[in-house]
């Protein structure tokens, strides 16, 4: 009952695990994510819920682990919205291959575009939401009211949002979108991520009033037989 893609044509990048492979062993790991979240924070009665997806540094995976997650509730059949909210260094778009001359950035200056929002063909009930041109003041823009209106109006319409992030090293922008979704999990990459760094990034995020409800390890060494 999953959708997913199949056929020469690739739509989606080869990135977008669940898309191609939903019943690989990595699809299982994502739908064993998504059903740990369900249980610790989207279990709220059916009630529109929404996350960020944060890391300490670039290259860790988050980008990546949003982007499947948001496929990985639409083929549970929630009505998803991936926000990518890293107004510095975007990635959403280059995933679903969506246009990005118009995004997030062009809904928080009030340039109003009806069609800022993709569907991803061939996975019903998800819809993304590029980042758009990056501003010159990326941390300004995010801090205003607007991005609060924009998540209250989703969630009029989509059951679950993804929020992918921009890497605390680059500036407390994660931290906000935190804030406005009011829970976060928290993404770390083996033999790349510091135990300092990960810490300082949980702490803001307490901090900033949202609630940390998991983290999620990337490139877990093997171990013979398992």
């Amino acid at each position: 009952d999953y959708p997913y893609l199949s056929g020469p044509n690739r739509p989606v990048s080869d990135e977008i695990v669940l898309a191609y492979r939903p019943f690989s062993a990595d699809g299982e790991r994502l739908r064993a994510l998504r059903s740990q979240l369900q249980m610790r924070w989207f279990d709220e009665g059916g009630k529109s819920t929404a996350i960020s997806v944060v890391s300490a540094v670039r290259g860790e995976g988050r980008s990546h682990l949003a982007a499947n997650l948001a496929v990985a509730f639409a083929q549970a059949g929630d009505r998803t919205l991936l926000i990518d909210g890293d107004l510095r260094n975007s990635r959403q778009h280059k995933l679903f291959k969506v246009d990005n001359q118009i995004g997030l950035s062009s809904l928080l200056v009030g340039r109003m575009q009806p069609e800022v929002i993709k569907f991803v063909p061939g996975i019903p009930g998800l819809a993304v939401l590029p980042a758009g041109p990056m501003p010159p003041n990326p941390q300004e823009l995010l801090s205003r009211a607007a991005f609060e209106r924009i998540l209250e109006q989703s969630m009029a319409t989509f059951n679950v949002i993804v929020v992918d992030t921009p890497a605390f090293e680059t500036g407390p922008d994660c931290t906000m979108l935190s804030r406005f979704t009011g829970a976060a999990i928290a993404v770390a990459r083996t033999n790349m991520t510091r135990t300092s760094a990960l810490t300082n990034l949980v702490e803001s995020i307490a901090d900033s009033g949202a609630q940390v409800v998991g983290s999620v390890l990337i490139d877990v060494p093997s171990v013979k037989g398992k």
